[in-house]
């Protein structure tokens, strides 16, 4: 796989841009179903490729109302370390609610899930790589950058087609939230797609 970085050719001019807004929002909506692993209803993770990438810097320049080209390339810049370099899979980990108070709980609570993450394919386990740790403080943040570093092994297992869906699992084992979910064939088949 070659690494897909965003340029400033594949953002599309903001009149043209929301001409189409409607329509292209829909079809991510759709998209990005199958890249949302949901581990309850607070907390979620994101599969991010450079198609998820564009759309958040799309809608970015569209919500604060951007057409300065230096300030565009300073976006593609921040975001592009979003999207999934060579044998690795990039998400986003969202810990969300609309509870101020039970938000706050649940980030104290989830402090040091930068190192309880995991990826889990056909039994081979790799530990999600975040970009940033909060050791230093009492809680997490709601939202972490991360990668997945997949082996030969772990990317034809995924590529090849033929995988028990099953056997491919984002496990957390945190102290104070233990959690395996399958993911599932739609998700691989996405996955399959930014590892080819």
């Amino acid at each position: 796989m070659t690494t897909a970085l965003i340029s400033k050719s594949d953002i599309v001019a903001l009149p043209t841009y929301r001409q189409g807004r409607d329509e292209y929002v829909k079809k991510m909506i759709q998209y990005k179903k199958a890249r949302r692993v949901r581990f309850n209803n607070d907390i979620s993770l994101l599969f991010e490729n450079k198609n998820t990438v564009m759309f958040q810097i799309q809608e970015l320049l569209h919500n604060e109302d951007l057409t300065d080209p230096k300030e565009i390339n300073e976006y593609i810049e921040i975001y592009s370390g979003m999207v999934p370099g060579e044998n690795e899979l990039s998400a986003t980990l969202f810990i969300e609610t609309d509870e101020q108070a039970a938000l706050t709980e649940l980030l104290t609570k989830l402090k040091g899930i930068e190192h309880h993450l995991f990826l889990v394919v056909n039994g081979e386990k790799m530990q999600a790589v975040f970009e940033e740790e909060h050791d230093d403080r009492e809680f997490t943040t709601s939202v972490h950058y991360l990668k997945f570093p997949l082996t030969g092994t772990a990317i034809a297992y995924i590529t090849n087609g033929s995988y028990e869906h099953e056997d491919v699992q984002i496990v957390l084992d945190h102290p104070h939230m233990n959690v395996t979910i399958p993911l599932t064939a739609d998700t691989l088949e996405s996955l399959a797609k930014d590892l080819t």
